[in-house]
C-alpha cells in the first residue's frame, strides 16, 4: 500500500466498504496515522466518526487528525474543540452549513461532507486549494458515489465478516475483482465526451452513435430487443444493468454479441453467475475504470456470532493468492 499511496500521481483517495460495519474508520486512521507526511484533506459522503452504531450501540472509533489536518466538520462538532481548530472555510450544501477546517493539535473528532456529487468534487478541490496534497474520502460503493468518479485515483477496500460467510465474502471479492478487470476504453476525446455527457443509453451503428432516447433500461425490455435486432456495434449504458433486465435480454445478445461499454463497472448490478455469464457472451468496457488497488480485512462481526480472525485472513487470502491484503490490525 507504501509504494500506491507515496505516488505523486495519487492525490484523492477513497475509502468504500463491502458492507456496514466493514472497518472503514479503523482503515482511515491507519493510513492518516502512517502517512503522516502528508497534509491530508479529510471528508465523508456521511457521517464517520460517530460514538457508537446507531444500529447495534456498539462502539466506534473516532477520526484521529494529526495537527495540520484540514476536515469537513458541522458547527456543534467543532465547538468542543475550541482554540485546537481554525475555520478556513465555510459553505452551503443543499441547505446544510458545513466547514473546512484545520487541526491546530492532534484531535479526535467527527466528520462529515456534502451529499450531491456535484459538491463532493468542489469538497475535494476547496481542500487542494486549502493546502491538502492528499484528500481522502469515506465514500460508498455506489455508481452515484464519489468514489467512483473520475478524479479519484485510488480506491481501498475495507472487507468486513459482517458482511456474510467465508463464503460470501469471497463470491462478493470475485465479484469486484471482474468488475475491476473490466478494461477502460481508449476512444478518442470527442467520443468520451459525448458518451459521459448521455443520460441516456446509446447504440452505435456503422460508426456513429444514436441516442435510444431510453433513460433506464428497467421495463423497457422491449424497446432494447428492437434495438439489438438492428445488430449494432455497441451499446452504452449509463445506468445500472440488473439481473432481470439481463435475464430477459440473454438470449438476444447469445445471437448478437456486441459491445458493452458502461460509465463505470459499479453500473453492473449483477449476481456473480450473471456477470460471468455477460463477460462470456460480450465484450465489455468502461470508461471510467474501477481503481480498485488495496483490501483491509476485518475479522470483526458486528451483530452476528464472532469468528476467528485467523481462519477469516487465511481462507480469504488463499482464495485470491495474487491480491494485496492488509489486515486491519496491521494498519491501526
Amino acid at each position: 500500500m507504501k509504494d500506491m499511496i507515496s505516488t505523486g500521481a495519487i492525490k484523492n483517495i477513497a475509502l468504500v466498504g463491502i458492507s456496514k460495519n466493514a472497518g472503514k474508520t479503523t482503515v482511515l486512521n491507519g493510513v492518516l496515522r502512517h502517512y503522516s507526511d502528508y497534509q491530508w484533506g479529510v471528508f465523508s459522503t456521511g457521517i464517520d466518526g460517530e460514538t457508537e452504531d446507531l444500529v447495534f450501540k456498539t462502539p466506534k472509533p473516532r477520526v484521529k487528525l494529526a495537527k495540520g489536518s484540514i476536515f469537513c466538520s458541522e458547527a456543534e462538532w467543532l465547538e468542543l474543540h475550541g482554540s485546537e481548530v481554525s475555520i478556513l472555510h465555510v459553505n452551503k450544501y443543499a441547505g446544510r452549513r458545513l466547514y473546512i477546517a484545520r487541526a491546530e493539535t492532534e484531535i479526535e473528532t467527527q466528520i462529515t461532507g456534502p451529499s450531491a456529487l456535484s459538491d463532493q468534487r468542489k469538497m475535494i478541490s476547496q481542500m487542494h486549494k486549502l493546502g491538502a496534497q492528499k484528500v481522502l474520502v469515506d465514500g460508498s460503493l455506489d455508481r452515484k458515489s464519489i468514489a467512483l468518479e473520475d478524479n479519484i485515483d485510488l480506491l481501498i477496500l475495507a472487507v468486513g465478516a459482517s458482511f456474510g460467510s467465508a463464503s460470501e465474502i469471497i463470491a462478493e471479492l470475485t465479484r469486484l475483482l471482474l468488475l475491476r478487470d473490466i478494461p477502460q476504453q481508449d476512444l478518442g476525446s470527442y467520443e468520451i465526451r459525448r458518451l459521459k455527457q448521455s443520460a441516456n443509453l446509446l447504440y452505435k451503428r456503422n460508426g456513429r452513435w444514436y441516442d435510444s432516447s431510453l433513460a433506464s433500461m428497467i421495463r423497457k425490455e422491449k424497446e432494447l430487443l428492437k434495438i439489438l435486432d438492428t445488430v449494432p456495434e455497441a451499446l452504452y449504458i449509463p445506468g445500472s444493468l440488473t439481473d432481470s433486465v439481463f435475464t430477459k435480454l440473454m438470449g438476444s445478445l447469445a445471437k448478437h454479441p456486441l459491445k458493452l461499454i458502461f460509465r463505470h463497472p459499479e453500473c453492473l448490478k449483477l449476481s456473480l453467475t450473471n456477470l460471468q455469464k455477460l463477460d462470456k457472451l460480450c465484450s465489455l468496457g468502461c470508461l471510467i475504470p474501477f481503481r480498485l488497488f488495496a483490501f483491509a480485512l476485518n475479522a470483526t462481526s458486528i451483530g452476528k456470532d464472532p469468528v476467528s480472525a485467523t481462519d477469516f485472513r487465511i481462507q480469504i487470502r488463499n482464495a485470491f493468492p495474487n491480491e494485496k491484503f492488509f489486515d486491519i490490525m496491521e494498519i491501526q
